[in-house]
């Protein structure tokens, strides 16, 4: 798309997304609001789901050295009953 040839806003034409009762400067005061209460957000959604993963992560463990465990077994008698050359 050429920009010289697309239309173009008057200058004397106000720009209609922008409400003219807003201020464009954010205060600091607003900002630290805006981190504190997405902080808390972000850290509410995730307490519940740190708890459920540490119990899944803990069951899969255990599945995973019990499955270790049988297959060294398996392997070491596997050994043990081996023909001797």
């Amino acid at each position: 798309m050429n920009t010289l040839l697309a239309p173009q806003r008057q200058s004397g034409v106000p720009d209609t997304l922008r409400l003219p009762s807003r201020h464009t400067h954010i205060t600091l005061l607003d900002r630290l609001a805006m981190r504190v209460g997405l902080r808390l957000l972000l850290w509410s959604t995730r307490s519940g789901r740190l708890t459920d993963d540490r119990r899944r992560h803990t069951d899969a463990f255990r599945r995973q050295e019990t499955t270790a465990l049988r297959e060294r077994a398996h392997h070491r008698e596997a050994l043990l009953l081996a023909p001797r050359a």
